[in-house]
């Protein structure tokens, strides 16, 4: 597993989605190695990653290569002895010159993208698409009175979430906080005991707490992937409100106190307004089952398998 996104002592949730991946396929029989580097800020790591790629087929003999981004993916792609699979995640997609790379990996290696408008955006209309998996165990219904005890919350009044860290400034923009921040003004007006918060600070632990805690999740970028907090929301059954983006439309299709509206505050508020009336429901955690962790393992197994058996084919 070649990956630019990996848990660290410093940032312990930092990729933790790709870990939870490693873990699984490990429980499912799969011996898994982990190249883990962070290029957030100094993109020259991916090339400090390649002597270590190369160093480790040297050593050992692995059938596939994972990479999970499309920059990690090019790297992957620049030794031809092991065949390479690559997860496109999102930015990999939209961001212009990324894009570039990433339409040239998607042709050299096997892709999968975490949702279907990756998929189309590279023009792999047939790549599988599966989405990273939520912790159906750590994201679970709790009560939100002890919900909000345990994280120090106003125990009374409807609380609605910003499902980020207002902190993370690589990220920050794209989620546009400046109009949940409106919806909220919006809302306010006909329910002033309205709060907001975020996911600052918080460890895994307590975003799932965070996720009990609040009444309603609210999304407002303008781009996503597969967005898994989206899930994690509706794996508590808090219901969430969202703009047009990733996969959100389709995750959320039917479930009761969600919708998806235009990126503006005052159709956001009302939607949310909409959703606090109608308050949890189990059919939100229900529509999750598919999306936990041994179910999507099992589905990047068969990806592998697949990918083996047309090569040993040749």
């Amino acid at each position: 597993m070649l990956t630019n996104m990996y848990p660290t002592q410093v940032d312990p949730h930092f990729g933790c989605f790709v870990k939870d991946q490693v873990d699984d396929l490990r429980r499912l029989g799969v011996d898994v190695s982990v190249v883990a580097f962070d290029a957030r800020s100094h993109k020259q790591r991916y090339l400090m990653a390649a002597p270590r790629l190369r160093r480790a087929l040297r050593l050992e003999r692995y059938y596939i290569v994972h990479a999970h981004y499309g920059l990690s993916g090019a790297l992957a792609s620049l030794q031809l002895a092991t065949p390479v699979v690559t997860t496109f995640h999102g930015s990999d997609a939209w961001v212009r010159w990324q894009r570039t790379v990433s339409w040239l990996v998607a042709r050299r290696t096997q892709p999968i993208a975490v949702a279907p408008a990756i998929a189309t955006r590279l023009g792999v209309h047939d790549a599988p698409v599966i989405p990273c998996a939520v912790d159906l165990d750590v994201f679970a219904p709790v009560e939100r009175a002890e919900a909000r005890r345990e994280l120090g919350w106003p125990r009374v009044g409807p609380c609605v979430l910003f499902p980020a860290a207002r902190s993370d400034r690589s990220k920050i923009a794209n989620k546009r906080v400046d109009v949940f921040d409106a919806m909220i003004d919006r809302l306010r007006r006909s329910r002033p005991g309205v709060s907001a918060t975020s996911l600052d600070g918080l460890s895994r632990r307590e975003v799932a707490l965070a996720m009990n805690a609040a009444d309603v999740a609210v999304i407002t970028s303008m781009c996503e992937g597969a967005p898994v907090v989206v899930k994690e929301a509706l794996a508590c059954r808090t219901p969430v409100v969202s703009v047009a983006v990733g996969d959100v439309s389709t995750v959320v299709a039917g479930l009761p106190g969600c919708a998806i509206v235009a990126r503006e505050p005052e159709a956001l508020a009302k939607a949310v307004g909409r959703a606090l009336d109608m308050g949890r429901d189990p059919l939100l955690r229900e529509s999750m089952v598919a999306y936990g962790r041994r179910p999507i393992a099992e589905r990047v197994l068969q990806v592998y398998r697949r990918l083996l058996a047309d090569r040993f084919e040749r």
